[in-house]
This record gives structure tokens, sequence and C-alpha cells, in this order.
């Protein structure tokens, strides 16, 4: 479960829960499984990009509601994209709140 403030709180609205609905309805089977031949059900939404990813609270806002940024899939292809993209454990979790607290910085305090 992610742990960003913002996305506890955006993955909690109503409008979330519209959208997933709405692309769980479009593409009920698994996207990945489709692309490898596969048939199975699609019943978790993954951002492309992660919505951690955005440094202010719209950029966060804009990643999670963008349908061209989601993509329904099974639960065992979702765990195998974010342990692909190295977003699992606690090296990930380092990780990445080091790239986001160097963004930041990046963003308001260089030229």
């Amino acid at each position: 479960m992610a742990k960003d403030k913002d996305y506890i709180k955006l993955i909690h609205t109503p409008r979330w829960l519209r959208l997933r609905h709405d692309i769980l309805t479009e593409h009920p089977l698994c996207e990945r499984c489709e692309k490898e031949g596969y048939v199975s059900s699609a019943t978790e939404v993954h951002h492309c990009t992660p919505v951690e990813c955005g440094v202010s609270y719209d950029e966060k806002r804009r990643l999670m509601y963008d349908p061209l940024n989601l993509m329904a899939l099974c639960h065992d292809c979702h765990v195998k994209v974010h342990t692909e993209m190295g977003r699992s454990g606690k090296e990930a979790t380092r990780r990445r709140n080091a790239e986001h607290v160097a963004s930041i910085i990046k963003k308001f305090f260089c030229d």
C-alpha cells in the first residue's frame, strides 16, 4: 500500500471509484495477460506513471485521474509490474523517497 498521504486521500474519492469502475468495465480482461496470449479477469487498476511521482498535489491529481495513465490488470500482473518497476520492498521505498526529495529540491530551489 502506498504511504503517500496525497495518494491515500485521492484513492478514496468518489471520482476515483467511478473512474476505476469505468476502466474495469471498459477493460474486463487483464491487459498484460492479453498481450501475452492469456485470458484472466482484470481486478485492479494500475497507474503506469505512479501518482507519487507528482511533485505537487495538482500533478498527483492529474496522474491519478488521467485515463491514459491507467491499465486494467489482474492481481498477479499488478504485483509483477510493481516488482519490475522496482517499486516493492524497503530499498525501493528508500530510493523513491530520495528521488522525490531531489525532485522537490530541483523544482523549488534550483535555477
